[in-house]
């Protein structure tokens, strides 16, 4: 099976990917209460997401996003403080 390999001036291998590549599936925003959605495609790889935090104003006390996935569910929360809202994305590799 063929991949991407990259090699460095001394024909070190420094990149194989041979199997799997990352697969964006979506992009969401929080909002500042726990929920969750469902996407199928989530069932079809090894799921990941990023969170990105929007900057604000309030200083102190923000509630940690927590991000979770069962299934073809992506689910969040928040922990105690003050919950600013954060745009996930999301996919499988």
């Amino acid at each position: 099976m063929q991949g991407l390999q990259c090699w460095d001036a001394n024909g070190n291998l420094i990149l194989d990917v041979t199997d799997r590549l990352t697969r964006v599936l979506g992009q969401f925003e929080t909002g500042t209460t726990s929920g969750s959605i469902t996407d199928n495609s989530l069932t079809t790889g090894t799921p990941w997401m990023i969170s990105h935090r929007k900057p604000t104003a309030i200083a102190d006390h923000k509630a940690q996003c927590v991000v979770t996935f069962s299934g073809k569910v992506l689910s969040w929360s928040f922990g105690t403080g003050v919950a600013i809202s954060h745009k996930i994305t999301y996919g499988v590799f």
